[in-house]
């Protein structure tokens, strides 16, 4: 290996941990933003218990495989070109992504950061192959998302919050109330974290009806576990509403954290996936779909994803958690809960979706379910146009730095 390209594959390394590093302060608000919104946690909590789970899902489930082009989003025969030519390509999609949830980020927008790959892509094959090797159906499936993710999140997100306002905050008991439907609410809880843990880790092959069955033997004991603790509860407070929303904000703060450990054993692969295709093209001189993914790698992407959320993970907490509408505990949990399971639901499916945009959507939902002067229409304007934005604008920078790219060889 020349000197040339051990320097290009250093520089390589770097800028995959700079995605690692942005993909971390943008998306933590898919966990946090809510928990933090609701003043359950303070943002240093948040972000530390983000970046912990986040590190630990990358490294202990993330995939040891990954896929060369993300979501099929480019036809595999478009890559009879030079081995060379892929690798800067791959360079130009990861920096222009890169580039892009980076300006997100300093904007306080919460993007989805697989559409800023997937924009790179794209991107990368049209600069490289023409337009001929987009796949156009999975390109109509990933636009999709844009309106199936914050719909469905935000639908079910209404309904939950709905009927928690209906059997909870508006009864004449609101604890008592709680207390009868809280173990309920803790077995669907520990049900769809088990088998977002056991059906989506990409290192956890389970069968669906073992993943079932042992879902629900964790979550039937975890509904008992909590049917005997409220037994024993006693609220010190006159106001019976006070320890109903400290009740919701352990179980949102527990959702929570099952969504950072999932965004790290999933998302890993938009960080370190075409850092481990460039090192594969380098060492063998051809290019696959799959490749091998090194520990090492994958604890980089993890501590990269860590980084990001301890320094600029604030800036889009605070868009989501506040600044679309007002969080408490009870809203908090439903909006969390909601995203999970949608995702959860929609990734079985084979329905497109995007953690951020459900996450959002799901925000939106339980404020809407307090009418719509609870919602700030300007902030969910500006996420929106950000959203359509994204594809096309990473798409132009991974053009412009592949154009850089080929001027100075």
């Amino acid at each position: 290996m020349s000197k040339m390209e051990s320097t290009f594959l250093v520089i390589v390394l770097f800028i995959g941990f700079y995605k690692a590093v942005n993909i971390g302060a943008n998306d933590v608000a898919n966990s946090m933003g809510t928990s933090v919104g609701s003043k359950t946690l303070t943002v240093a909590k948040a972000v530390i218990l983000a970046a912990v789970l986040n590190f630990l899902g990358a490294t202990l489930v993330g995939s040891n495989v990954t896929d060369t082009i993300r979501k099929g989003i480019i036809d595999p025969s478009a890559f009879t070109f030079e081995p060379t030519v892929f690798m800067y390509g791959a360079f130009a999609a990861m920096l222009g992504s890169a580039i892009f949830v980076s300006t997100s980020t300093y904007l306080k927008l919460p993007v989805s950061t697989t559409h800023a790959v997937v924009g790179g892509l794209i991107g990368f094959g049209l600069i490289t192959a023409g337009y001929s090797c987009i796949n156009i159906d999975k390109l109509i499936a990933v636009v999709l998302s844009w309106l199936i993710s914050p719909l469905f999140g935000g639908i079910l997100a209404f309904l939950l919050f709905t009927c928690v306002k209906r059997w909870i905050l508006d009864s004449p008991t609101p604890f008592e109330s709680t207390k009868k439907i809280l173990p309920y609410i803790v077995f669907l809880i520990f049900m769809i974290i088990s088998l977002s843990i056991f059906l989506k880790s990409p290192n956890l092959k389970f069968s669906l009806i073992y993943a079932v069955g042992i879902s629900i033997s964790i979550a039937f004991g975890s509904g008992v576990i909590c049917y005997h603790l409220l037994k024993r509860y006693k609220p010190g407070e006159i106001d019976h509403y006070v320890p109903v929303e400290r009740l919701f904000g352990y179980l949102q703060v527990l959702s929570a954290c099952s969504v950072a450990f999932a965004h790290g054993a999933n998302d890993v692969a938009n960080a370190i996936g075409l850092v481990a295709a460039v090192f594969h093209v380098a060492q063998t001189g051809s290019v696959v779909m799959e490749v091998p993914v090194p520990t090492w790698l994958l604890a980089m992407g993890g501590i990269g994803l860590a980084i990001g959320i301890c320094t600029f993970g604030y800036r889009v907490i605070e868009t989501v958690g506040e600044r679309i509408t007002e969080i408490t505990p009870t809203r908090g949990f439903s909006a969390e809960f909601s995203a999970a399971t949608t995702v959860l639901i929609c990734s079985k499916l084979g329905l497109p979706i995007s953690t951020s945009h459900t996450i959002v959507g799901s925000v939106i939902g339980v404020g809407f379910a307090r009418g719509i002067n609870a919602l700030n229409l300007g902030i969910i304007k500006n996420i929106v146009l950000s959203w359509i934005v994204t594809i096309p604008i990473a798409a132009l920078l991974t053009i412009f730095i592949y154009q850089g790219i080929q001027f100075t060889l």
